[in-house]
């Protein structure tokens, strides 16, 4: 079984990910895995460096993206695995690769917070925040539109853990 949690920056992806691995179940980050994940312009389909963004402007041309080839490889490793990541310019791409979506889900608040105060670079600036907020607006309804379990973040994360975990259990027992 192939299982994708996501959702969108400071909903708790990598601290889930992260507790799974304590847990016992095999997960693995989109963040801990070079290369898989990177910013690309979108007209000229060249990667592109990220610092931090100051302006919204800058989302209009570029987008984050996972590399299929080197999530297919991850995937392929292992016939039961939990990914935790999101990459917004190939979403529709990569859930076909999933038996399974968990959406982690928190009011902008939460995870504009979440963003401001953590150590990863993305989400330190307004226009960051800004665009997040937006993205997720988008985002949430599409995932659950095809299927995607939605779990709220908002709570201590080993109760928020536990959910997913009996996900989890459901899904692969």
């Amino acid at each position: 079984m192939k299982i994708l949690i996501t959702g969108i920056c400071g909903t708790g992806k990598s601290t889930i990910s992260k507790a799974l691995k304590d847990r016992g179940i095999l997960s693995v980050d989109f963040s801990d895995v070079r290369g898989m994940c990177y910013w690309k312009d979108l007209k000229t389909e060249e990667r592109v460096s990220y610092s931090p963004v100051e302006s919204l402007d800058w989302f209009k041309n570029k987008s984050y993206f996972c590399d299929l080839n080197k999530l297919k490889e991850v995937l392929n490793q292992q016939e039961n695995i939990v990914v935790a990541g999101v990459a917004s310019g190939s979403t529709m791409e990569y859930l076909p690769l999933f038996d399974k979506v968990i959406l982690l889900q928190c009011s902008p608040e939460v995870f504009t917070h979440r963003m401001r105060t953590r150590v990863a670079p993305y989400g330190k600036t307004k226009a960051e925040q800004e665009d997040a907020i937006k993205w997720q607006r988008e985002f949430d309804p599409l995932l659950l539109s095809h299927g995607a379990i939605p779990v709220n973040t908002e709570g201590e994360v080993s109760d928020v853990v536990d959910k997913i975990v009996a996900q989890i259990h459901n899904f692969i027992f």
